[in-house]
């Protein structure tokens, strides 16, 4: 067997303008395959299973980050969202506007994702990040309750989950490709 090393891959014609990278270095992906009941709070709190760690080998290297969350909200217009965080830090998010919360997913949308009883609806996230750092970095996606109503989040499974044909099972996840510099 062959084996192709090489720290940087290169278009022929060189790199387009505006393109930052050459290749994939390394892919991590973690999958949540099991389901989550979580209570509402205004403190973005981690959804277990939720959170991926990759080490870049350069610090000018770029981390594609990809976030596949299936969820059910509780309570019909409840106000949640959820927040990617590169270690302590949230990322991805909308801008500051007078009291709104920061999110990268919204949770509001009473027509995706309903009351949650059929659920769950899906939200994806592509972010493409610069940690500009080797060491290891940790991606995690947090959960919040914007309106304090005591509502719940469920993470892939409806609200009402019975034992029927009308209600799903399925899985989430976060994936991270590593992407040259």
């Amino acid at each position: 067997m062959s084996e192709l090393r090489t720290n940087r891959i290169v278009p022929r014609d060189g790199m387009p303008t505006g393109a930052s990278g050459g290749g994939i270095i390394q892919v991590v992906s973690v999958t949540k395959t099991d389901a989550e009941s979580l209570s509402g709070s205004s403190t973005p709190q981690l959804i277990p299973g939720m959170q991926a760690t990759i080490t870049p080998q350069s610090a000018s290297n770029k981390i594609l980050v990809m976030v596949c969350l299936h969820a059910a909200v509780a309570g019909s217009y409840a106000a949640q969202y959820a927040v990617l965080r590169r270690d302590s830090t949230d990322i991805a998010v909308g801008d500051a506007a007078g009291s709104r919360n920061r999110a990268t997913i919204s949770l509001q949308d009473p027509n995706f994702y309903g009351d949650g009883s059929y659920g769950p609806g899906m939200a994806t996230v592509n972010h493409l990040d610069s940690p500009a750092t080797t060491s290891a970095v940790t991606y995690s996606l947090y959960h919040a309750e914007a309106d304090n109503g005591g509502n719940g989040f469920y993470v892939n499974r409806s609200l009402t989950d019975s034992d029927s044909n009308y209600y799903n099972r399925v899985t989430s996840s976060i994936t991270l490709m590593e992407i040259t510099g």
